[in-house]
């Protein structure tokens, strides 16, 4: 996931990618603008540790169904940062 990011860059772009099963673990990364990472960058995104620095922020998900309410979250923040 982190070649990914680095080919798409993450200076101006907020990145979330997802590794895994609706019903089982999995693996995230957050990466974009170091203070929107901070500020969105918490271990309970999945009900698992992470840890991040540096406009980045992974980890392993033990609840991949989450996937949907991270996203909802993201996108409050985008909607709010834009206007």
């Amino acid at each position: 996931m982190n070649i990914i990011a680095n080919e798409i860059g993450t200076e101006e772009t907020l990145l979330f990618l997802t590794v895994g099963d609706e019903k089982e673990a999995g693996l995230f990364l957050l990466a974009g603008p170091v203070e929107a990472v901070e500020n969105l960058g918490h271990g309970s995104l999945f009900g698992s540790g992470a840890a991040g620095k540096r406009g980045r922020f992974q980890g392993k998900a033990t609840k991949m169904s989450r996937r949907g309410e991270v996203q909802a979250l993201l996108q409050e923040f985008t909607n709010g940062t834009q206007s």
